[in-house]
């Protein structure tokens, strides 16, 4: 009986994927939604048809962590993954339907952290990464301690891959661990006023840093107890900014590997994290130093993690933001942007989005000031008079902006002939509208 679920359940996926395709329309959840119903072991199946099982869960990264893992080992390696950021129970079995084999050699997901619970109950983790625990969407997950517990409490046997600037997840207390880390760079700073986590998460007492890195992930030390960073296997080190991104070192302290002078073409020093965790996985899995520096010199992400475009000659960056550290950390990287721009906020409160958006007052919107040539800011959304307003109450002076449907005047941006530039900071239910309209805005005005 559970085989005959089994089988009608993919069946009906697989209908359902090819009826959304007839329309136009995008398969990467409804698929796996029918599925579930019908079957909610289906996710036993992946389990049983992969090798080699990869979960990657946390508040920021996931995505494109999951997206550079999968470029370092794709090639001759049979890989099941869920490619397009929906890593909802509902994603992955999509992904399943919609890339059906008998085996894999891989299998690679990122995990909404709130789906934790429903994934790992059926597929055990070979390998668990963990990205970082910042505040996000307060109305589903609640504070930082219910995030954390979400995340730690289901890697179960699988080899954590822990992040050790951060606090929160440098107490993990599994015997089977490795950490990684981001050395001190340029833009590593002695103060921060977008904080998440101040506590030792042991003690309680404050923590003591000697750089920050992203909001609290850095150099920490309890000095009431002791508790720091533990020592990392995998480091990025000797990091130096170019015009594209990054150069960097990565290292492996076991086995004393250096892979030098590797060009990394993202910004922010975040992503710095997404590409240690990364390349961590790689290593540990035998991937070849010469291929990993090769495949992370060609990575291009092109899921609205800073992704680029263009629009009659003028370059467009989609970066997606959903939390106060998203935000100022990508405001953070426009600042070092010395060219003509505008900057378009658009802010949904769509279920996908988080219905709460007070996380928009914890974001430091005080960088604007220090963001050369802003020609103009528009603000879109459902709630884009909350966004405006919050501009408003920073220290920047609000002067020059509008406020604009996203979906009808996007190209009122692309008028502008003082720009070369056009930032646009969507929510998530946003992304992939914004992309959609700015690739038909592409082909229209060239």
């Amino acid at each position: 009986m559970q085989k005959i679920r089994l089988y009608v359940a993919i069946l009906l996926g697989i209908l359902v994927k090819f009826t959304l395709k007839l329309f136009g329309k995008d398969a990467t959840s409804a698929p796996g939604k029918i599925a579930i119903k019908i079957c909610p072991s289906i996710i036993k199946e992946i389990d049983k048809r992969s090798k080699l099982k990869i979960l990657i869960s946390g508040t920021n990264g996931k995505t494109t962590t999951n997206n550079i893992i999968n470029w370092l080992i794709a090639g001759d390696k049979v890989v099941l993954s869920n490619l397009k950021g929906s890593n909802m129970a509902n994603g992955i079995v999509s992904a399943f339907i919609n890339n059906l084999r008998s085996s894999y050699d891989i299998a690679c997901f990122e995990v909404d952290e709130g789906s934790l619970p429903v994934v790992t109950r059926y597929l055990k983790p070979d390998i668990f990464v963990t990205t970082n625990v910042f505040r996000d969407q307060l109305d589903r997950y609640g504070e930082l301690d219910r995030v954390k517990e979400l995340i730690l409490s289901h890697i179960g046997q699988a080899l954590a891959i822990i992040n050790a600037d951060d606090p929160n997840l440098a107490s993990f207390s599994g015997e089977k661990k490795v950490f990684y880390s981001v050395d001190e760079n340029l833009l590593s700073r002695k103060t921060n006023v977008t904080l998440d986590s101040r506590f030792c998460p042991l003690c309680n007492a404050k923590l003591e840093y000697l750089f920050y890195n992203v909001g609290h992930l850095g150099k920490y030390e309890c000095l009431m107890c002791g508790y720091k960073n533990p020592e990392s296997r995998f480091v990025i080190t000797n990091i130096r900014e170019d015009s594209a991104g990054f150069v960097f070192d990565f290292v492996d302290r076991e086995r004393d590997i250096h892979i030098e002078n590797i060009k990394w073409k993202m910004g922010g020093v975040y992503n710095l994290y997404n590409v240690c965790a990364a390349i961590s996985v790689a290593m540990l899995i035998g991937v070849e130093e010469k291929r990993i520096k090769e495949r992370i010199e060609t990575f291009e992400n092109k899921l609205g993690r800073l992704e680029k475009k263009e629009v009659d000659s003028k370059k467009v960056i989609i970066s997606l933001v959903k939390n106060p550290i998203g935000m100022s950390e990508t405001l953070s990287v426009i600042s070092n942007d010395p060219d003509p721009k505008a900057i378009v906020f658009i802010l949904n409160d769509n279920a996908a989005d988080g219905k709460d958006i007070s996380w928009i007052w914890d974001a430091d919107f005080d960088i604007l000031c220090r963001i050369e040539n802003i020609k103009a800011l528009y603000f879109g959304g459902k709630r884009k008079e909350d966004m405006a307003l919050r501009v408003k109450y920073s220290e920047y002076m609000l002067a020059n902006f509008e406020f604009i449907d996203y979906k009808e005047e996007l190209d009122k941006v692309f008028e502008q002939n003082d720009i070369q530039k056009v930032y646009i900071l969507p929510t998530y239910t946003a992304l992939f509208e914004v992309k959609k309209i700015v690739d038909s805005l592409s082909k229209r005005m060239g």
